[in-house]
């Protein structure tokens, strides 16, 4: 097959298109990582505020320990110019629900009343459940509806369940975005080495913006354990954190032991579409990883390959002259 030659390069000629293109998405990029970086020091100075204000209220008074005020939440209140947002795509509600079922209620039979009909308020999980024709991951016991009144958005998010080593979509086995750069892995890598050395769990989630084509690592709120860890932040602060990110994959360690998936593992990690890892033997200088997605609960789980998944970090060779290196004839 003829390479393809860069007629630009040829004669020293900077595309000047391809390039102002280029600055533009790095800039676009940079842009949206500030965003993100910006809010997340903004929920972590909440934390440390909120923490701060516990540990001085109580040295003051012993006696006096005041409840953490809990975020009220917004009531589920849509009309029809509220948005979904979900993947990065904008939903209007109307293609769930008609005006008049978002004005009025839900018409349903009352059994109660010799079968009468009457209106019921509209619930989150009732958009949960319409949503789930169309996005067979929004399973029941996975998902949490968010509804921002001050933005009239409703963002579905896939709750983390609790992990540990305590002992139907399409059968395409191909990863449905681009390659996860291998730099995302060694982060949590090094997460997991950290906590390892204290035989403790860890868990994070890998997130995908379509907008800027960039993946980040995101940490929530949790309590570790050596035998188990456990997401305690609500959906509505995962989703003030990160937004309409697209969750792609799911990681925790089992430390210093096997990355076999546990019966809590196998519990906890269903939701159809979702991939899910696991690192252990954290002591080791290249830990051992685990990779599975879970199909559907007819299916179950089918595991992957690192290659699928993640970029390979060992294609891009050193500078070198390849005349060099002389290949020998004998056997």
């Amino acid at each position: 097959m003829t390479q393809q030659t860069d007629f630009f390069a040829m004669f020293n000629i900077v595309d000047e298109v391809t390039e102002k293109k280029r600055k533009e998405e790095e800039e676009k990029a940079a842009k949206s990582e500030e965003a993100r970086q910006a809010k997340l020091a903004e929920v972590q100075a909440k934390r440390n505020e909120a923490s701060a204000s516990e540990k001085i209220e109580g040295i003051a008074t012993k006696k006096t320990t005041k409840a953490p005020e809990v975020k009220k939440e917004d009531e589920f209140k849509p009309n029809e110019s509220t948005v979904i947002r979900y993947y990065g795509e904008s939903l209007e509600i109307t293609s769930y629900f008609s005006t008049e079922e978002l004005a009025e209620g839900l018409l349903v039979v009352n059994l109660d009343k010799d079968g009468e009909n009457e209106r019921r308020p509209l619930t989150a999980e009732l958009l949960r459940a319409r949503m789930e024709n169309d996005f067979p991951e929004l399973v029941k016991s996975h998902t949490e509806i968010i509804f921002l009144k001050d933005k009239n958005l409703i963002i579905p998010t896939m709750k983390a369940k609790k992990k540990g080593n305590c002992m139907e979509l399409s059968n395409d086995n191909s990863f449905p975005f681009p390659k996860i750069p291998f730099e995302i892995l060694r982060q949590f890598l090094a997460l997991a080495k950290h906590f390892g050395d204290k035989s403790l769990e860890v868990h994070a989630d890998i997130y995908y913006n379509k907008e800027v084509n960039r993946y980040f690592l995101d940490i929530p709120k949790q309590t570790v354990h050596t035998y188990w860890v456990e997401v305690t932040e609500s959906g509505r602060e995962t989703v003030e954190r990160v937004m309409d990110n697209i969750k792609v994959l799911e990681i925790h360690s089992h430390h210093g032991m096997y990355p076999t998936p546990s019966s809590q593992d196998n519990e906890s990690e269903r939701v159809p579409g979702m991939h899910y890892a696991i690192v252990g033997n954290t002591q080791r200088y290249f830990p051992d990883v685990f990779l599975r997605q879970f199909i559907s609960e007819t299916v179950g789980h089918r595991i992957k390959s690192f290659e699928q998944v993640f970029e390979c970090p060992f294609t891009e060779l050193p500078s070198f002259d390849m005349n060099q290196i002389e290949v020998s004839s004998h056997e």
